[in-house]
């Protein structure tokens, strides 16, 4: 009996170990005591427990480049840095949120300045000078109630006192310099708010306050937006491409500033979305050549082909850049997410292929297609992935198939068929052209 108790105690214990984070019902952070601060952070943590109230519990933020929940930058540009903790005391249900500054002066470390905030959590931390003086602003995005609804607040340093600038509700934000006068601004986009249209939104500071710069309207249907990216257009004119997810895919807008307005080009205004970067919701913006611009992904039908119970529908994905008017296509590529690789596709093989694709089995399988009569050729290209030890035993081999590449596990394979290489595809030709994602 003794030993039956030991054995239930252990499994017990496996189970609570190896258990994902959906079966705990509180915060990580909120169980968890950090460990002491120590080296150079130790005086800092001493300021903390000095100043902070009774309970207190360190905050780390979810996103972005700055995790910690004591964050060290260099803002006023003298060689020390400065710290800012962020920690939260609950009293009666209500959580109340602290930022605390902390400076080194005359060899001490101390509290500079404290804000509070009721909220939740931290989202995100960044640093930037935003009125061109100097010192950089601290923009801290606060989770009001939960991830929902955010907060984005803009606080100036001062000798003894954290000034708040800016207090803005936010989906995403980012600091850029659309206009190109050398100063950042403040790109807020707002999505699911309760306003009837989803908004981007640009904001300068200045030592007189704050100006709302511009704004435009985003795809109305919208239900997820990913991180937006600051990079330029084709032109080398700077711009915002926001990656976002509709309830029938996915599609990639891009904003930049235009005779002193911020402008969203591939929004169409009457029917209240974006649809000419429609595509399948695995496909983010990427430089996908590697030319320094980057490229959207944007879905092209193509012919399918169907064998027996097997009946998938597969788009092509031309990769275009953007210069502010047109998409332009770079490349087209057969694109297979479940199998980790994609296939630049030959622009003179465009809209004269038909594609099988059976994801159980791992083939996707290029035919030759007449568009005049919309019938179906025979096999140019196929392509498979298996494992290694299948690879190894020869049975791919007895049916003319080549090595493409292996990762070590996955074998990736193709047999090209007579006509394919009458017309002058060649293994080279296809390893030159396979990618792993």
């Amino acid at each position: 009996m003794r030993q039956k108790i030991i054995c239930l105690s252990l499994c017990f214990m496996m189970i609570f170990t190896l258990c994902g984070c959906d079966f705990m019902t509180a915060d990580t952070a909120e169980l968890l005591t950090p460990p002491e601060l120590s080296g150079d952070m130790h005086p800092i943590s001493e300021v903390v427990e000095e100043t902070a109230p009774d309970g207190y519990i360190m905050k780390y933020p979810s996103r972005g480049n700055y995790r910690s929940a004591v964050i060290r930058e260099d803002i006023n540009g003298d060689g020390s840095l400065e710290a800012f903790a962020f920690y939260s005391v609950t009293d009666k249900d209500v959580i109340t949120m602290y930022i605390n500054a902390i400076c080194l002066r005359d060899g001490e470390w101390t509290s500079a300045a404290v804000q509070q905030i009721v909220a939740a959590g931290v989202d995100k931390v960044e640093f930037c000078d935003l009125d061109r003086d100097g010192v950089k602003e601290i923009l801290v995005g606060w989770q009001i109630y939960g991830t929902s609804e955010m907060q984005l607040a803009i606080y100036s340093l001062g000798e003894n006192a954290l000034t708040q600038r800016i207090f803005q509700q936010y989906t995403h934000f980012t600091v850029c310099d659309l206009d190109e006068n050398d100063i950042n601004e403040v790109l807020i986009i707002k999505t699911g708010s309760a306003e009837p249209n989803n908004t981007a939104a640009l904001y300068s500071l200045n030592e007189s306050g704050v100006t709302a710069i511009s704004s435009c309207e985003l795809d109305r249907s919208v239900k997820t937006v990913n991180e937006p990216v600051v990079e330029t257009l084709s032109t080398g004119k700077p711009a915002v491409y926001i990656d976002m997810i509709k309830g029938v895919g996915a599609v990639t807008e891009v904003l930049f500033m235009e005779k002193g307005s911020l402008v969203n080009p591939l929004f169409d205004a009457q029917t209240g979305e974006t649809l000419a970067t429609l595509r399948s919701v695995s496909f983010n913006i990427q430089d996908i050549n590697g030319d320094g611009v980057m490229e959207i992904p944007v879905q092209q039908s193509v012919p399918s082909v169907a064998h027996s119970d097997v009946n998938e529908k597969l788009y092509l994905t031309d990769w275009c850049s953007f210069n502010g008017e047109v998409l332009t296509n770079q490349m087209t590529v057969m694109m297979n997410v479940n199998d980790g690789y994609y296939l630049t596709i030959s622009p003179k093989l465009i809209g004269k292929i038909a594609v099988l694709k059976d994801t159980e089995n791992r083939i996707r399988e290029i035919y030759s297609y007449n568009p005049e009569d919309m019938s179906v050729g025979t096999s140019l290209l196929y392509l498979r992935a298996v494992d290694k030890a299948d690879w190894d035993s020869g049975e791919y081999k007895n049916i003319g198939a080549q090595e493409i590449m292996n990762d070590g596990s996955t074998v990736f394979i193709c047999k090209i068929s007579d006509t394919a290489a009458a017309q002058g595809f060649t293994i080279e030709y296809i390893r030159a052209n396979f990618k792993l994602i």
